[in-house]
């Protein structure tokens, strides 16, 4: 069995890679996907869906820009 540090040491570990690369923006644009296919299901109008994936995906599109033009 573990000690507690080290799981949680490896949860931060895996935290920051997710924050280090692309993997943020792709888990950004998942999430909002994830979220637009349920308020479909669930019978949101297609202006809120659409406003959902404009307010997801912006921030998303904006971090990987960030990133490139920062890696330049």
């Amino acid at each position: 069995m573990q000690p507690a540090n080290s799981n949680g040491a490896a949860y931060l570990s895996d935290l920051r890679r997710l924050i280090a690369d692309e993997n943020l923006a792709i888990a950004i644009l998942a999430a909002v996907a994830v979220a637009a296919m349920f308020a479909f299901a669930l019978g949101a109008t297609s202006d809120i869906i659409i406003l959902m994936l404009v307010v997801g995906g912006v921030p998303a599109l904006a971090e990987t820009r960030l990133r490139a033009s920062k890696g330049s």
